[in-house]
This record gives C-alpha cells, sequence and structure tokens, in this order.
C-alpha cells in the first residue's frame, strides 16, 4: 500500500508533504515547531494556514509539474502578510540565491517580512541573512521523535522519515548524508532483521564513529571512503568499515587492518580486520614471537576487552580466521572453512563460565603462519540485541571503545 505521504514523485517533495501534512493534522505541534526552529513572532494558531509548492495565498493545482522559480517547498502564513517559507533539500546543496527569490516573491505577494527556512542534510557554513533560519533533517526526526509517544502525526512522520531513508538508500539515491538520527540497534521479534533497515542503521552508525575524535588518536581516517555500496540483500548480514589513515594512498582497502562494523540478523560486531594481503610482514612478526607471543598479545586484548564485557549485557570477545573465495568481482564470499574461538578459552580462571581450552587459539596461529590460501584474521565483540547499551543511541561509544581496545592488534601489525 501507498504510504499516506507519497503524494509526489521528487523524494524532497516527498518530505515537505509529510512535514506539512503532520502539522497540519496535529495543530498542537505547529506553534511549538515553529518556536524551536527560531521564529519569534508566532502569530495565534487558529490564524495560520500552511501551503505547498506556492506562492502563500495563492492556489495552483499541479505542484510536481510546476517549473518557475521563486516558488518555496512550503509556507505557513496567516491572512495579515506574516509568513515562513521552507526550502527542504536532500540531495542538492542549498541556493542561497534561490532563498533570496522566494523572499522576493513572497514581497511581490503582500509578505514583506517574510522568514526563510532552511531544512537539509548539510550543515550550512555560510552566515545566514535576516530572518533566515536552518534546520537539518536529523534535528527534525529527533524534535518529532520526543513527541511521538503523545501525537500520533509525530509517531507517523518519524515512521516515515525511517522507511524514506531506507528506500533512497535502496535505490542508491545520493543523500548527502543522513536524515534520521541513530538510536541503537533494535531488533528483535517485534521488529525482525531487514536488509533495508540494517543498511540504514550501518550508515547513520558509520557516519557517528568514523567523526569521533578518540578513534582518529588510534589511526581512524576521519575522511576516508568507506564501503561505496552496501550489499547483502538476500543475507543474513551487512558490513562496512572505518579506513585507516596509512591506508589513503592504498589501491585497495585489504592492504591495511581496518575497523569493521557488522550488522547482522544474530547480533552486531565491532571488529579489527587483517586481510589476506596485509602489507608489512605480518606472518614473518607472527612468526618471530612464537606462539607465546602471540598468547600475550591475546591477553593484552582480552583483558582491553574485559571492561565493555561486563557493560553489555551478552556481549562474547571473539578471535576468527576465515578461508573464502568468490565466484565472480561482485558475488558474496563463498566460505571454504572458518574457525571462531571464543578469546577467554585460551586463559585459565576467567570469570564468565567458559573453559580453558587454549588450543583453538593455538589452531588459529597454526593457521597463520602456514598458510597456503587466504587467511583472513578479525577480533571482535559480538554485541547482543538485548543490550540495553546496544538498542540506544550509547551504541555508539560502546563500538568506539572496543577498537580502542582491541587496537594493539593494529600497532602490532603495523609497526615494523
Amino acid at each position: 500500500m501507498r504510504n499516506i505521504f507519497d503524494q509526489y514523485e521528487q523524494p524532497e517533495n516527498r518530505l515537505t508533504h509529510a512535514l506539512v501534512t503532520t502539522l497540519d493534522q496535529d495543530r498542537s505541534m505547529l506553534a511549538p515547531f515553529l518556536q524551536w526552529i527560531g521564529v519569534d513572532d508566532v502569530p495565534k494558531p487558529g490564524a495560520l494556514l500552511l501551503s505547498q509548492q506556492q506562492v502563500p495565498g495563492t492556489i495552483l493545482d499541479v505542484a510536481d509539474e510546476l517549473d518557475q522559480k521563486g516558488l518555496p517547498d512550503a509556507a505557513v502564513f496567516d491572512e495579515a502578510g506574516w509568513a515562513v517559507l521552507f526550502e527542504c533539500k536532500v540531495q542538492a546543496k542549498t541556493s542561497f540565491g534561490q532563498l533570496q527569490r522566494h523572499r522576493a516573491t513572497a514581497k511581490r505577494n503582500g509578505f514583506e517580512a517574510p522568514w526563510v527556512v532552511v531544512i537539509s542534510v548539510d550543515d550550512v557554513s555560510q552566515t545566514l541573512p535576516e530572518k533566515t533560519l536552518h534546520k537539518a533533517w536529523r534535528d527534525l526526526y529527533a524534535w518529532f521523535n520526543g513527541r511521538a509517544a503523545s501525537s500520533f502525526w509525530a509517531r507517523q512522520f518519524v515512521d516515515y522519515m525511517q522507511t524514506f531513508e531506507r528506500k533512497m538508500l535502496a535505490r542508491d539515491y545520493q543523500i548527502r548524508g543522513t536524515i534520521t538520527v541513530f538510536d541503537g540497534l533494535r531488533f528483535d521479534n517485534d521488529n525482525p532483521y531487514t536488509y533495508r533497515e540494517a543498511k540504514r542503521l550501518l550508515r547513520l552508525l558509520g557516519d557517528l564513529v568514523q567523526a569521533r575524535r578518540d578513534l582518529h588518536k588510534i589511526g581512524v581516517d576521519p575522511t576516508g571512503k568507506r564501503r561505496p555500496a552496501i550489499t547483502g540483500k538476500g543475507t543474513d548480514a551487512v558490513w562496512d568499515f572505518l579506513p585507516l589513515n596509512m591506508a589513503r594512498d592504498a589501491k585497495q582497502f585489504t592492504d591495511f587492518p581496518h575497523l569493521t562494523i557488522g550488522i547482522n540478523r544474530k547480533h552486531a560486531v565491532a571488529a579489527i580486520t587483517v586481510p589476506n594481503g596485509v602489507k608489512g610482514g605480518f606472518r614473518s612478526k607472527l612468526s618471530a614471537i612464537g606462539f607465546d607471543g602471540f598468547l600475550e598479545l591475546i591477553d593484552k586484548l582480552e583483558q582491553g576487552i574485559r571492561p565493555i564485557i561486563e557493560r553489555s549485557e551478552g556481549a562474547k570477545p571473539m578471535i576468527y580466521v576465515t578461508q573464502r573465495h568468490y565466484r565472480s568481482q561482485r558475488s558474496i564470499a563463498e566460505i571454504d572453512a572458518r574457525l571462531d574461538a571464543d578469546l577467554r578459552t585460551a586463559f585459565r580462571g576467567n570469570q564468565s563460565g567458559v573453559k580453558y581450552q587454549p588450543q583453538w587459539v593455538e589452531a588459529i596461529y597454526q593457521l597463520l603462519i602456514n598458510k597456503r590460501s587466504n587467511i583472513q584474521l578479525g577480533v571482535d565483540v559480538q554485541f547482543s540485541y538485548s543490550c540495553p547499551i546496544v538498542r540506544s543511541a550509547k551504541a555508539v561509544s560502546l563500538f568506539a571503545d572496543t577498537w580502542k581496545a582491541i587496537s594493539p592488534l593494529i600497532n602490532f601489525v603495523l609497526v615494523n
């Protein structure tokens, strides 16, 4: 069934229509919304009118076929000449010349001093003219989400923004950033895992962790390119990675270790991945330190992760090696073999109930130094969707703290 908000062809117009419809249907939010934006002279709500794709107070029938300059995407106005004009952007950057045309057109039609509001994905770096305001779509998402419990229409708008973002990502529509806000990974029986939702959350989470300065200190490239296309449709998992500064000029990201984010049907994963083709003589280093040295490295990682495991209900610290091949360049990997072990199996006396069996980690070590095929190593923490922290915005810090805790693995791989 077509969503009640999907009345236009252009994505920007759909979001605008959803916003205007929400405010029109629940008038109790209209004045508080305008005041939150920064409009400080809002008339009584009963006097306000709303319009889309037209000059306030005029009537135009076919909004999608308009090819006229100076028309705002939406407007809130009254019959006394007060108006707020909205320019809404999802893909294109904001044109300040366009904003001036909106204001000039409104003045010619009797609205002498209109407010102009820009809603966009990008932050606006330029100094805004008088009575010109800006909000990001993600700010609107947060504002309406805060009212979703008490307003049916606010809840519909928030749900629609999530659906909109999922559809745009699925169609590879080039949204310049994100329009919703990351508020946790909440897959459960009532909200089962789907590829589209996992892809949306992966992008939101990736943007947030890549911007963190504490991760920049361990070598994450704040402007490095992540995966250009998130594949995984028809499978049980999606993943992305954060590149390191050292990999900025690499021909392919598998030349260096990287931080991996995984969202799958069972759990979420924060990992450091050491690809098969990593540069720097990784296998020679492993051979030089021997199994005892490798065990010391694993001990350091396990101790670093321990506080995170204590914080996050159901979390597990893991190490794995995998061998795989691809039938084609864009095909999903075929797994030839994989060995997973809880880091705690390597050490006596842990309080987790995990039994001591160091041969699992020793087998991984032997595979790495005696490999005859493409063997990838990874150390990760698997996070349960039942954990309250994982189901909240605090999951961002949980992922970041995990990568910091296991960053000695990066140092070992990269340092000569």
